[in-house]
């Protein structure tokens, strides 16, 4: 940040920014709200960082983080490109990669996005990244998979963070594999799943595998630990319809967990959202259910490609509360590229607005963060 000295009269020497009180340079740090002019202050010298923290940074409105997700770069462009809705503005950062090494343009967790080698059996993750502060955590080495996925807890999950893997280990065994692992670990543990695993959409919240099935709605709750089967949950009642729907499972910030059921209703823009809240009778009951809810409450839900997290709007003001912000990928046709769009869905009447924004393809949220794992 170049910061412009101020000139007092002729005669007089000019003023030293840096002897500024710490308690003002704390109160100047809290007005800035744009994540970018907070780095740029710390960085003015040791004494205005040396006074505020990263800690006094504020949550940030998740940004929008452009790119094809779960596919690598264009090999030669290693930027990363975001936009904030709530300042209007593009961010370019290029990550520090070097010629064989990759970073996805999705899932994000944490503010970190897995980083990729690209070898002769394609690539396998090396990494998790902070583009914003350049820090990295390696993960062990990666025994192949085809057709991998990360399913790694969501952008503010609460509780131990754990990097999550899901795959299969050939064409011929179309089982799933998963592995996870926690930061600093040596190794993977491996979770083979049976074939009533197949065909089904994997979230992983507080230590279960919630694998809902596309066909059929129902959701299977297993411990990653042991593979144990903890609880299979019948598709909701009110409302819900399997075909043509993608769901996401998630958890609010009072620890419940809440299932999103997005259908499209009619062609090209007019979509359904259905929210339903997991309902436990009691600690020893074997069959929960999903039950309809019309309001969250203070918080709100953003929904990209393949994620979903929860953020309270008493955290971040500018958030509307009771509200599902969601990211769409949608398809004109078999011989026409997919469009993009953002919009912000009222959970309780439905009313939907359009969020523009400038990206070619905006496809995950991204919540910047300085922190490290």
């Amino acid at each position: 940040m170049e910061m412009e000295m101020e000139t007092a009269n002729e005669g007089e020497e000019e003023r030293d920014w840096t002897c500024l009180p710490p308690e003002m340079l704390i109160l100047i740090a809290k007005c800035l709200r744009e994540i970018s002019d907070f780095v740029g202050f710390r960085i003015v010298c040791h004494a205005w960082r040396s006074s505020t923290s990263i800690a006094d940074f504020p949550m940030e409105f998740p940004w929008i983080l452009d790119g094809p997700c779960n596919q690598p770069f264009h090999p030669g462009d290693p930027n990363s490109r975001f936009y904030s809705l709530l300042f209007n503005k593009t961010y370019t950062i290029t990550a520090p990669t070097s010629l064989d090494k990759k970073t996805l343009s999705g899932p994000c967790s944490h503010g970190y996005m897995p980083t990729l080698l690209q070898g002769s059996f394609g690539f396998r993750p090396i990494s998790l990244l902070n583009p914003l502060t350049n820090h990295e955590i390696p993960v062990p080495a990666y025994p192949y998979v085809y057709d991998c996925h990360w399913i790694g807890p969501r952008q503010n999950q609460i509780g131990e963070y754990v990097i999550v893997w899901y795959g299969q280990s050939h064409y011929h065994n179309p089982n799933p594999i998963l592995f996870f692992c926690h930061p600093g670990q040596n190794n993977w543990h491996r979770l083979n799943l049976g074939s009533d695993y197949r065909d089904c959409r994997h979230f992983y919240l507080k230590g279960m595998l919630f694998s809902v099935q596309r066909g059929t709605g129902v959701t299977k709750v297993t411990s990653i630990t042991d593979s144990a089967t903890l609880a299979y949950v019948v598709p909701p009642v009110e409302g819900y319809s399997a075909e043509g729907s993608r769901q996401y499972i998630v958890e609010d910030s009072l620890g419940d967990i809440l299932r999103i059921s997005r259908k499209y209703c009619s062609f090209p823009f007019n979509i359904r959202l259905d929210v339903y809240r997991l309902h436990v009778l009691n600690k020893n009951d074997s069959s929960p259910c999903w039950v309809k809810v019309s309001s969250i409450g203070n918080q709100a839900i953003f929904i990209d490609m393949d994620n979903a997290f929860v953020l309270r709007a008493d955290e971040l003001s500018d958030i509307k509360k009771n509200s599902i912000y969601l990211l769409m990928q949608i398809f004109l046709g078999l011989h026409s590229p997919p469009c993009y769009r953002a919009d912000r869905i009222d959970i309780e009447t439905g009313a939907s607005e359009y969020l523009p924004c400038p990206l070619e393809k905006p496809k995950s949220w991204f919540l910047p963060n300085l922190h490290h794992l």
